[in-house]
């Protein structure tokens, strides 16, 4: 008799923690339109093959990279060090930068779309926009509910990963920052976790997992990772001197930043405080 009331105690206070949970929650629990999947195949293996290398701002902790008009536009991280930049790719000169950090405010992933520049923030649910042909103040801001870390575009909406276990990328309406549709990118062991400055190329959306030296390829059809691309040992083997250099910090300043040219097709990858920008292919 005991044990049946207590089963139906605790079966009582569970259904009671999500009833909870749920109302808590509701403005910032996301139209998830992808669930995990068992059947989710092996992704295949790809390696980051440089094709070309060239210097790159060592202050810019990247958080954000874009090509747009034969240009590129970096958005970087580190608190009062955040910036948004326009930079020269083959010199890699900094042409134009705007200093949008402080001691609260931490910048991250930036795009560049429709005449628009939306740079995200990480922990401050701020997203700053920017008229394109004017970086040095914004021009309008957004509430963002969640952390930011990338953003790109499919051409219609804006794409944004916030980090989490739960491999979130959510679909916004760029001229409200409303939230349209979330997908759940996943590989074969479950939901993706650390998805970092993404890019869309080719009907595919790239995205850098931190802390690793990986970048995952996704079908946004169904979330699913259809290829891992191991960029280990680029900046080592291209730039050994740099890169064992005793003031390099290789637990902060990893991998991340992936550019498209549509113009070119040409695929450019950097990391934090990287000395160099390498065109790469992926094969």
């Amino acid at each position: 008799m005991n044990k049946y009331f207590l089963l139906f105690g605790l079966i009582a206070l569970a259904a009671c923690n999500n009833s909870s949970s749920t109302d808590n929650n509701n403005t910032a629990t996301p139209d998830t339109t992808a669930k995990v999947s068992t059947g989710v195949p092996v992704p295949q293996s790809l390696t980051a093959n440089p094709v070309s290398m060239y210097p790159h701002d060592i202050t810019s902790f990247t958080e954000g990279l874009q090509v747009y008009n034969g240009k590129l536009y970096e958005g970087a991280g580190d608190f009062a060090n955040s910036s948004l930049r326009i930079e020269d790719i083959t010199t890699g000169k900094v042409l134009q930068k705007h200093m949008m950090g402080s001691a609260e405010i931490f910048g991250e992933g930036i795009n560049v779309f429709k005449g628009k520049i939306y740079q995200l923030t990480w922990q401050n649910h701020i997203v700053y926009v920017y008229n394109e042909n004017d970086i040095t103040k914004p021009i309008t801001t957004f509430t963002w509910p969640y952390e930011g870390w990338g953003m790109t575009n499919d051409g219609t909406n804006l794409i944004i990963s916030d980090g989490g276990k739960n491999g979130y990328l959510y679909y916004v309406n760029p001229d409200d920052f409303k939230i349209i549709k979330t997908i759940t990118v996943q590989d074969n062991n479950g939901p993706m976790d650390q998805m970092n400055e993404l890019e869309y190329i080719d009907g595919f959306i790239y995205a850098n997992i931190w802390n690793t030296d990986n970048i995952i390829k996704i079908n946004p059809a169904n979330g699913y990772v259809v290829a891992t691309i191991n960029c280990a040992g680029l900046l080592q083997k291209a730039d050994p001197t740099d890169f064992n250099d005793p003031g390099f910090d290789h637990e902060a300043n990893v991998l991340n930043g992936i550019a498209y040219d549509n113009a070119t097709k040409k695929i450019y990858i950097t990391g934090k405080r990287w000395p160099k920008l390498f065109e790469v292919t992926f094969n």
